[in-house]
């Protein structure tokens, strides 16, 4: 074995089976898994995002598509935002919500449905399965299903089972619960309720999507069986939540009509009501439904531009299209035509990118649309502005145009030493150009000249400090030539770091945020930059110091007034700007705070309440107060509450430790619109102590001994 010790062997060894693994988990990881044992039960005939199959003897997870086929004992997955619907081969509908996963198989010649967590509906109705029953497990729990159509929500802790037509068979812990239609079953470790609902949730209806371009919507909830005078006794409550199993509610709050709006952000959400049955006395819940508000801002065309003119003299001109890209829609439709209404010339192709070219439009004036189509359903079509365009044939050839540097244009002498960029628009007319910078005007003392065939040109070779002149003459095949206008640029030793905003000594106002943005000009080739701001001129001692990329600083401080802010770039030669002042200031005035007075020490052995006070501010419609705990390293919040009066009584004391804590109180204002706004806030901090207990001395001495 004495070629284990050598290096050769031993190297060549390794190496060897480092390609035949890495051979193996290539094929793993690209060659599909494909079952073409077992039969095909059904079909993918909708789906939306990330819908999952697994193969029975696979492990690996496939993406799959719509009409794709799905196989005996397949298992099916769907994400977040993704759902699916699945036609089997005796017409029954399986509607599969977002984050759910069931298993078929119909080796029994029934449907079985192996239900492991999430949400799906199956419909029965119009099926040619004869006695075909489905079976559902969803754990130990089974439910049988002849015809109809019934729905299924599963979580850790419950199953709820709604019929709407037909009826099914629930058996659990061995008895067995008929669950008719419009009857609702929950399933918990407390065991099995069935009823048919006091109230039914109407809007938003299951599984809608709803379409926002602002990122908000008010959605009006409403619910039918809805009687005033049962509904005192019955205390019907609306939960939200982001979750289906309702862990966390968003909202949860006591229904006084049948009906309420609420708003709320772009995501998907969960709603139900929860009451008190009137004959049982017990806690029941509706059934669950689903619903989505969607982004889906507006379709605008970026290019061409409204009345731009594309000129030509040999050559037609190709004409780019571009819009903003939709994610709910997935092909795009480009239609042109003569007039504004598109009924004449019209030309009409589809894409599914974000941009389509066209090299063959002739000399004219057009209109031209975009229309975007979805695959989801409920959501239409979407049609874009209309933008007007001409082509234009030129008689004569226009000489090129300067584009970068812009006339006027600066540049330190750092940056020079890098590269200098130059760049023209192209013209399919003219075969080649020739560069030429001079450092005068009429150009006759020539510093550099270069030919090229393209539209840009770049310079690696150092200027130095002065002014410069630039032009560009596009040659023709036939040897003739036109001449650029000339543009000019400078080089100077370095930068000076300048600030914009706010000008100094102004005064800013400020919301309840409390924030000013502090802007200052960007220097060429400069990422990073340090900013420092203070209470006093000399910046001692510093309030702030940050590096930033941008030029640009959100600064925020509860507290009022002046400050003094300078920047200076990280790299290079660059001091700092000079030093400019802000003052920041709020037309909404800050309640002044009364007691507990500032580091006042509260014994609690005493007390059983703590009553916080300040005085009332004119025209404020209500007070927002803030009790924190600051004795550890990190702050926690005991008390954030909205008060219509100046004084609170907070009896709630075992929540406060011993330690020190602050608090902190706003006014609130009424806006036009409703909506309320905070001024500064006001605080003080005071201590919680209890007194120190002795140790209890014994009075009595003696021993006693007990036989």
């Amino acid at each position: 074995m004495r070629w284990l010790n050598d290096t050769r062997f031993v190297v060549s060894a390794l190496l060897l089976l480092i390609l035949v693994f890495s051979y193996f988990l290539y094929r793993n990881l690209n060659d599909r898994f494909i079952d073409t044992s077992s039969p095909t039960i059904g079909v993918i005939t909708f789906k939306n995002k990330t819908v999952l199959r697994k193969y029975n003897d696979a492990v690996v997870w496939d993406l799959i598509e719509s009409k794709t086929e799905v196989k005996n004992r397949d298992t099916i997955r769907t994400e977040g935002l993704s759902d699916a619907i699945l036609t089997l081969n005796d017409g029954t509908k399986i509607n599969i919500s977002e984050n759910s996963m069931i298993l078929l198989d119909i080796s029994d010649k029934n449907i079985n449905i192996n239900f492991a967590y999430g949400s799906f509906e199956a419909a029965r109705e119009g099926t040619i399965s004869g006695d075909m029953k489905m079976n559902i497990q969803a754990g130990d729990k089974t439910v049988q299903v002849a015809s109809g159509d019934i729905k299924l929500d599963k979580t850790k802790s419950e199953l709820n089972i709604k019929v709407d037509q037909g009826e099914a068979k629930l058996t659990s812990n061995g008895k067995e619960e008929t669950i008719a239609k419009d009857q609702i079953a929950n399933v918990t470790e407390s065991g099995v309720k069935v009823g048919k609902p006091v109230y039914r949730l109407t809007t938003p209806e299951d599984r809608k999507n709803i379409l926002s371009e602002s990122g908000q919507e008010k959605i009006q909830f409403s619910i039918s069986g809805w009687k005033s005078d049962s509904t005192k006794t019955s205390n019907p409550i609306l939960e939200i939540s982001l979750f289906p199993d309702f862990s966390k509610s968003l909202i949860k709050e006591k229904l006084t009509a049948a009906s309420i709006s609420k708003k709320l952000a772009t995501g998907s959400y969960y709603w139900r009501v929860s009451y008190e049955d009137p004959s049982s006395k017990t806690k029941q819940t509706t059934e669950v439904f689903q619903f989505r508000i969607l982004n889906d801002p507006g379709l605008k065309v970026m290019s061409p531009k409204p009345g731009e003119v594309f000129s030509y003299t040999q050559e037609t001109p190709v004409v780019r299209f571009v819009w903003n890209p939709l994610d709910l829609y997935s092909s795009y439709t480009v239609q042109i035509a003569r007039d504004s209404s598109f009924s004449e010339g019209l030309i009409s192709k589809q894409t599914q990118n974000q941009s389509l070219a066209f090299d063959s439009l002739k000399e004219g004036t057009y209109f031209a649309k975009i229309q975007a189509r979805s695959n989801l359903p409920g959501i239409l079509e979407k049609t874009s502005n209309v933008v007007s365009f001409q082509i234009t044939k030129k008689t004569n050839l226009s000489p090129p145009e300067l584009l970068e540097p812009i006339r006027g244009k600066t540049f330190s002498l750092e940056q020079t030493k890098s590269q200098v960029f130059f760049s023209w628009k192209d013209e399919k007319d003219f075969s080649g150009y020739e560069w030429e910078l001079s450092s005068d005007s009429n150009f006759q003392t020539k510093l550099k000249t270069d030919s090229t065939k393209n539209n840009f040109l770049k310079l690696s070779s150092d200027l130095g400090v002065g002014v410069y002149f630039w032009r560009v003459k596009g040659l023709t095949s036939s040897g003739s030539s036109l001449e650029s206008k000339p543009s000019s640029f400078s080089v100077i030793a370095k930068e000076e770091m300048e600030l914009i905003a706010p000008a100094n000594g102004a005064e800013v106002e400020v919301d309840e945020r409390s924030v000013v943005i502090l802007k200052w000009k960007k220097l060429s080739g400069k990422a990073n930059y340090e900013i420092e701001i203070a209470r006093d001129s000399d910046f001692k001692p510093l309030l702030t110091k940050e590096t930033v990329s941008n030029n640009y600083f959100e600064f925020k401080s509860k507290d009022l007034g002046r400050f003094y802010w300078r920047v200076k770039p990280v790299d290079g030669e660059n001091d700092y700007s000079a030093v400019r002042n802000f003052q920041m200031q709020t037309n909404r005035e800050a309640p002044s705070l009364v007691s507990p007075a500032r580091n006042e020490t509260i014994d609690l052995f005493t007390k059983n309440s703590i009553l916080f006070t300040w005085k009332p501010v004119e025209k404020a419609s209500g007070y927002r107060l803030q009790i924190i705990d600051i004795s550890g390293i990190r702050e926690k919040q005991i008390l954030n509450e909205r008060i219509s009066s100046a004084k609170l009584l907070f009896s709630d004391i075992q929540k406060l430790n011993v330690g020190r804590y602050r608090w902190e109180v706003a006014a609130l204002y009424k806006q036009t619109d409703g909506t309320e706004k905070e001024s500064a806030y006001n605080k003080q901090d005071f201590f919680i102590s209890v007194p120190e207990l002795k140790v209890p001395k014994i009075l009595t001495p003696g021993k006693i001994y007990v036989e």
